[in-house]
């Protein structure tokens, strides 16, 4: 049964020798016959295979070139979060859960030396009381310095608009727009058009969220248009675990003491 059709593979539901239901995905011809779409899902192999987290799609079995190419992934029952979405928003304690397991998700690549590039709600897989992240096909090393990047127009950070390299802080904003997504049940930003989209990156500020204070700071500043200024990852999954936490111990200023006034002749 087919499952999904994209521009470089088909994703089929299939039944491994075990007898296990598995996603098989085959690469089109032209991806085949082209060396750097061939090297780019060879890669995907690669990586499905020997990237093992409890939040990313498991890789089974694959053959990384020619005719016979392919990549067999474990079967996520519920499909895309994108598809759950289209029945409308998650309540916020599952927005929360799929977040901090997606982030962990990208955590982990990070430290691996990777960024994922293509953060959105279509490939994050949803399982039985579990969301992980899939579909590695756009996945580069940190150390890449190509100028060519991968990802939707929705959630591309502004700088890559204005042609800067992918990185973990671009992945973050990714994520930042995809948390906002989740928790409010709308994109912080909208356009019919790539120019529309772009300007909105560029030059609006996100719409009020109505979250708690706490995290609705943690949230903007993961949309920061400036790279520097944005909150790391690993900070805002604490934040989102404990969105209405008290200030840490040493934080508080302290009352000044009162000042008693004295009248003069």
């Amino acid at each position: 049964m087919l499952l999904g059709l994209g521009q470089t593979a088909q994703v089929y539901l299939a039944e491994a020798p075990s007898g296990q239901k598995v996603a098989l995905k085959l690469p089109r011809k032209e991806v085949r016959q082209n060396p750097g779409l061939a090297e780019r899902f060879a890669r995907e192999v690669s990586l499905s295979l020997s990237l093992h987290h409890p939040y990313l799609v498991r890789g089974l079995a694959g053959v990384p070139f020619g005719e016979e190419a392919f990549l067999a992934l474990e079967y996520m029952e519920g499909g895309p979060l994108e598809e759950r979405l289209l029945r409308g928003p998650l309540p916020r304690e599952e927005a929360v859960k799929a977040l901090l397991q997606v982030g962990e998700a990208l955590l982990f690549l990070h430290d691996k030396g990777f960024i994922h590039q293509d953060v959105k709600p279509s490939n994050v897989f949803v399982g039985e009381g579990v969301y992980k992240l899939g579909d590695l096909g756009t996945a580069r090393p940190l150390g890449d310095r190509t100028a060519e990047y991968a990802g939707s127009p929705h959630y591309l950070a502004p700088e890559l608009f204005l042609g800067a390299l992918p990185s973990p802080q671009s992945e973050t904003y990714a994520f930042g727009i995809m948390a906002y997504e989740l928790l409010t049940g709308r994109r912080p930003f909208r356009g019919e058009t790539l120019e529309e989209l772009r300007n909105a990156h560029l030059f609006l500020p996100p719409p009020p969220t109505g979250l708690p204070i706490r995290l609705d700071k943690a949230l903007r500043r993961l949309l920061s248009r400036n790279p520097g200024e944005r909150l790391d990852l690993k900070a805002f999954l604490e934040v989102l675990q404990r969105p209405e936490a008290p200030p840490a111990p040493g934080t508080t200023p302290k009352p000044r003491p009162r000042r008693l006034g004295f009248w003069r002749k």
